[in-house]
């Protein structure tokens, strides 16, 4: 390693140090309501490109943490808890059903699971000036892959594996 490689990482390093998760933090914070239907979880995942999402209360407020893990794990554990997707969901045709029955046709709540129903209850977060190491390691403390960011009480952003890789590679 030349003298100029160490003071180029040298550089990096000290400019890592100063990176705090309000610099990093995705502001725009995708979530879901936890009596969202598994099938739309994934919609949203999938529409959004990320890998888990934080669950909502009725009054809007963080109550727990639903991933793609949790997600496959929930259908490894019990198959008849995937979305029922297809003709046939009900075991009713459309064929027997009138114009009449489709104006009242209602789905069952208990017909699939939500998101409040398979949610990791637990809610990890940093303080808004958390520096790189800090962020990493809470991370790493509680194998997660994603981190809210708090300030004054309130989460204010979100930090994923993404946006630390992200800010390294800059």
């Amino acid at each position: 390693m030349t003298s100029t490689d160490t003071d180029s990482n040298q550089a990096a390093a000290a400019r890592w140090a100063l990176v705090t998760a309000r610099d990093i933090m995705r502001k725009d914070v995708v979530t879901v309501n936890y009596a969202t239907p598994l099938s739309d979880v994934e919609r949203r995942l999938s529409d959004h490109r990320i890998s888990g999402a934080p669950v909502t209360d009725e009054s809007g407020h963080i109550i727990g943490v639903v991933s793609l893990k949790d997600l496959v794990e929930r259908y490894a554990e019990n198959a008849e808890s995937q979305p029922r997707r297809g003709p046939g969901y009900f075991h009713l045709s459309s064929e027997e059903m009138g114009d009449e029955d489709y104006d009242t046709f209602e789905v069952p709540d208990e017909a699939e699971e939500t998101a409040g129903d398979i949610m990791t209850g637990e809610v990890f977060s940093v303080s808004a000036d958390a520096g790189l190491r800090q962020i990493a390691g809470e991370m790493v403390r509680h194998r997660v892959h994603r981190l809210l960011v708090e300030e004054g009480g309130k989460y204010i952003g979100l930090i994923s594996t993404m946006e630390i890789l992200d800010s390294l590679s800059a």
